[in-house]
């Protein structure tokens, strides 16, 4: 069976799981593939998987729908948490500091906005094809836009910011909706530009799965 990694949107991953696995297993398929996602974040570091994640995938993977889709969510944001931290000390950025977060849902996501338009240059690149390029004749898909800027060869740097380009699309539905955005998620999301190299993608990627599974309601993956 295919991984996510190989898909270029969640959106794909979702439709070739839905139809590929029995309907019993689609959740639990598809929380998996976020688990596998983290794994592939702590192989590219060369890190061994942490085994008390391994032994809770072992214990849950034995269980019955809906425990066992509900344990591994629940495993998944604590993986999550672990890399995030790792990722900030690789980074040299305190695990005690943080930035501001909002007491309203949408004031939460239009301060992470901001802070991404002049912090993270891929989230700026977006950004500025959605009002300056995006709609005019003759203007580039998206995609195509990206690969004329990065240049040939720059496959992790396209990779990269396609996925930023789904994140940001995420951080819109979540303002639209007034929803709150999970504060794990705010923190990895303020210092994600500051992490660099293939774990990079492998860690947005899987932000990004988490995300889309934040703005579905339960049970319609």
């Amino acid at each position: 069976m295919k991984k996510c990694n190989e898909f270029l949107s969640q959106d794909e991953w979702k439709a070739y799981v839905r139809a590929t696995v029995p309907p019993e297993d689609i959740a639990f398929t598809i929380s998996m593939g976020l688990t596998d996602t983290y794994r592939e974040f702590y192989q590219i570091r060369s890190q061994p998987f942490p085994e008390r994640f391994s032994s809770a995938i072992k214990r849950i993977s034995a269980l019955a729908e809906p425990e066992r889709t509900k344990e591994l969510d629940g495993l998944n944001d604590s993986i999550m948490g672990d890399a995030i931290r790792f990722l900030m000390t690789a980074a040299g950025v305190s695990t005690e500091s943080e930035p501001m977060y909002e007491f309203t849902p949408r004031g939460t996501i239009e301060g992470l906005q901001e802070h991404l338009r002049t912090k993270n240059p891929y989230f700026a690149l977006w950004t500025h094809y959605q009002d300056n390029v995006a709609g005019g004749e003759g203007s580039p898909e998206w995609r195509d836009y990206v690969v004329k800027t990065m240049g040939v060869g720059a496959d992790q740097e396209i990779d990269f910011a396609l996925l930023v380009s789904e994140m940001g699309r995420c951080l819109e539905l979540y303002h639209q909706r007034d929803m709150l955005l999970p504060k794990h998620f705010y923190f990895q999301i303020w210092f994600l530009y500051r992490s660099n190299g293939p774990e990079r993608n492998a860690m947005t990627r899987a932000l990004v799965q988490e995300l889309v599974e934040g703005l579905e309601p339960c049970g319609s993956a």
